[in-house]
């Protein structure tokens, strides 16, 4: 952005993407609205000189908006706290271990929040051994031209955008979500996606130079990554009664079907430990829209393994997971 006019126009028309979808509550649309006007809030306050002079037009009551919007939003961005302690996965050499082509022109308005040009665009996790880096409103940012999807014809695909979001946790940041058109899933579907400048990660590491082959659409989403951790070494919303806690990151976000509950999906996780196969006692993490699920344990035997059976989750395009397994790093 260069210019007022553009700064202004930029704000409009997150104002419009984020109120107006079809049964989106007022609450999700404000989100929308400080998420997306967050970057005109910075611009306009660092060129404050003449802004106000325009306010019988209603310029100035749209940067308090942004501002406002933006303040009583902030208090989420960073109530994640410290980064949980390394793993073994920090200690090796960063990989991309999943791309999943999760949606086909059919992101939701509500995705307006994350990237104006996401309602109707293509949307695909792409999933890192280790965190990445973002910058900007809530560290949630990436340059989308870092990256480049390669469909079947050997097209080269360049992202409308790219963000950390929603899985912005400290304990969370594996996952960027790529949207816009990323091909098409019946004449050109992506097969490849590649990391072709330079991509923050975690410790001082960078993506550059990384590639990993696309799940495609009609794959069903599967465990990519799975962390373990006693009680102190990780902010998480189990029972306090937990003595252990896996963390396991599926392909794309996923939710109970139709016909189960939170029940079922508990369920369907076996974690094997050093004193044989359990069951958590409960889960946490859940319902907020992202890949990453806690897995609370009642022993402190370390856990070395964990698979979940097949047919009860469903990915946001209503693929169901089949079933899956992993080692569990520490």
């Amino acid at each position: 952005m260069n210019t007022f006019a553009e700064a202004a126009t930029e704000f409009w028309r997150a104002i419009v993407s984020a109120i107006t979808s079809p049964g989106l509550d007022v609450r999700v649309g404000l989100t929308a609205v400080a998420t997306l006007a967050a970057p005109l809030a910075s611009f306009l306050i660092r060129r404050r000189v003449g802004v106000f002079a325009t306010s019988a037009n209603g310029t100035s009551v749209a940067v308090m908006v942004a501002v406002a919007l933006s303040s009583g939003c902030a208090t989420t961005s960073n109530e994640q706290g410290a980064p949980p302690p390394n793993t073994a996965l920090d200690d090796q050499p960063p990989r991309i271990v999943s791309a999943f082509f999760g949606l086909d022109d059919a992101l939701p308005m509500r995705a307006a929040r994350i990237c104006l040009e996401a309602p109707g665009a293509d949307g695909m996790p792409v999933t890192f051994s280790r965190r990445v880096v973002g910058s900007g409103f809530r560290d949630a940012e990436v340059s989308a031209s870092a990256f480049t999807v390669i469909t079947r014809s050997g097209a080269h695909k360049t992202p409308a955008c790219a963000t950390l979001a929603p899985a912005i946790e400290s304990s969370e940041r594996h996952t960027v979500l790529l949207v816009g058109d990323l091909g098409d899933a019946t004449d050109d579907p992506p097969v490849r996606v590649e990391v072709i400048d330079s991509l923050p990660l975690a410790y001082g590491a960078d993506g550059r130079g990384l590639a990993v082959e696309v799940t495609p659409l009609e794959g069903g989403p599967t465990l990519v990554l799975a962390m373990g951790f006693g009680v102190e070494g990780l902010q998480s919303d189990c029972p306090p009664s937990a003595k252990q806690t896996v963390v396991v990151v599926w392909a794309g976000g996923v939710q109970p079907a139709e016909a189960a509950s939170d029940h079922d999906h508990r369920g369907i996780y076996r974690v094997t430990t050093g004193e044989g196969d359990v069951v958590p006692f409960a889960l946490g993490d859940l319902d907020d829209q992202d890949n990453y699920v806690h897995l609370c344990l009642d022993t402190d035997a370390p856990a070395t393994r964990v698979s979940a059976s097949g047919g009860v989750l469903v990915d946001p395009r209503g693929d169901l997971n089949p079933e899956t397994w992993l080692d569990v790093v520490r």
